[in-house]
């Protein structure tokens, strides 16, 4: 392999990609991952990477998905109470999938899609698939607009 001096360009193919072990974290979006994959059910990894985690290229997404990221990587203390729990899951869910706040949230909550994310997001970072349509449907009754 050649070494640059001076101003040649040194382009080197061979280095490692990502992250390596005893190395801090590259930005904040990429701790908050890290802290939900220590937990997170290893088999829906490519899941969560193909759903949520390959947002963070596309700027315009970058806040909503980190908002979401963060509420999930703080969900431990947040699942005691249920309800609330998933009325600000689906806050951060609606404001990431809406990132053109075209919905109200009352008419995010009657968004069969949007439930169906929730329940999928449920299973895929939690492999919780307990919540049944009808107590989602109670839940998003209470969820108010912003």
């Amino acid at each position: 392999m050649k070494r640059c001096t001076g101003g040649e360009m040194n382009w080197n193919i061979f280095r490692v990609r990502g992250q390596r072990k005893g190395r801090e974290p590259d930005d904040d979006l990429r701790a908050v991952i890290n802290r939900i994959e220590k937990r997170a059910p290893k088999r829906f990894f490519q899941e969560r990477e193909m759903y949520y985690y390959h947002y963070r290229q596309i700027q315009r997404y970058l806040n909503p998905l980190s908002a979401l990221l963060v509420y999930i990587s703080e969900a431990g203390a947040k699942r005691q109470d249920q309800e609330v729990f998933i009325q600000g899951l689906f806050e951060k869910l609606k404001d990431f999938y809406d990132v053109e706040d075209a919905l109200s949230m009352k008419e995010a909550a009657q968004d069969h899609s949007l439930k169906v994310k929730l329940l999928k997001l449920l299973k895929i970072f939690y492999n919780d698939t307990t919540l049944t349509g009808a107590e989602l449907e109670g839940y998003l009754e209470g969820i108010e607009d912003n």
